[in-house]
């Protein structure tokens, strides 16, 4: 079998700094105990077991908001981890009036992103925020405040009317670099005065870069969480490029769903999907 193996690949610069932290905390005396996290560090379920193997508390629960995860933790002596994905400044304010330390574990793109929507916010500017609804890192951008505007796809722009002639537009780091080109020219030709400013990571734009440049190939094997945004958004890049693809979480989840009859892949991986992971799978495809 032929295989391609995509760079980049491992963890991003954010997963890293946010594992570090969460598991150098787990020893350091300074750090108050219990330690919980709110909502998932990252979106992977591997790293989340470590974490709980660890003695960290998780506290997640579908469709629930991180504001809503926070009424989960007692009040009184504790910490609670920021995940990578970042919130907006009502959860920091609750975390404190519940008497719980905070460690911030925000992925320095999505810390930037916040800044540039609360500096504009404060020159009266209106905020067009392109981001996939519900998503944490879209959450807390914009719960932050009533005068940005969540854009899920171009069809959201057709009914737009901002009257204000300051408009900044800006989005959530790991969409797809293909699509939201479009979504961009849209709202530039609806309000040529607005302000662009794209903030898709470079570890994401990289990663999309590659699976779109790459050879054609009998299938693509996109490795990651089903609920990270950047691994979803591999996967629909090699599918717009012409590929067939499957996204799977693991070695076993791949033997389920391989077809027959493949003689060459590539093989991507989202930025929060240990590099272990993709070794397996290679390592297994090899021998067949």
């Amino acid at each position: 079998m032929i295989i391609h193996k995509l760079n980049p690949q491992g963890f991003c610069k954010g997963v890293i700094n946010a594992i570090k932290l969460a598991k150098a905390s787990v020893n350091d005396n300074n750090i108050k105990k219990p330690i919980y996290m709110l909502g998932a560090l990252i979106h992977n379920e591997h790293i989340i077991n470590e974490l709980k193997d660890l003695g960290i508390i998780i506290i997640d629960e579908k469709n629930k908001s991180r504001l809503d995860l926070l009424d989960l933790i007692p009040n009184g002596s504790g910490t609670v981890i920021i995940s990578a994905h970042g919130v907006a400044d009502n959860i920091y304010l609750k975390i404190k009036e519940k008497g719980l330390d905070i460690l911030d574990a925000t992925c320095p793109y999505v810390s930037l992103v916040h800044k540039k929507v609360k500096e504009k916010i404060d020159l009266e500017y209106d905020i067009l925020y392109i981001g996939a609804k519900s998503h944490p890192e879209c959450e807390g951008v914009i719960d932050n405040s009533d005068k940005i505007t969540l854009i899920t796809s171009d069809l959201d722009i057709d009914n737009l009317d901002v009257k204000n002639d300051k408009i900044y537009v800006t989005n959530q780091t790991t969409l797809s670099i293909y699509e939201i080109e479009n979504i961009y020219n849209k709202i530039k030709r609806k309000y040529p005065n607005a302000i662009i400013d794209d903030k898709i990571c470079m570890a994401t734009t990289e990663r999309q870069k590659a699976v779109y440049e790459s050879p054609n190939v009998d299938l693509c094997i996109v490795i990651g969480d089903s609920r990270s945004s950047n691994t979803k958004k591999l996967a629909e890049v090699a599918r717009k490029k012409g590929l067939d693809t499957i996204l799977v979480d693991n070695l076993d989840d791949l033997k389920n769903k391989i077809p027959n009859n493949i003689n060459s892949v590539s093989i991507t991986s989202g930025a929060s999907t240990p590099e272990f992971i993709v070794d397996e799978i290679i390592d297994y495809l090899e021998n067949q």
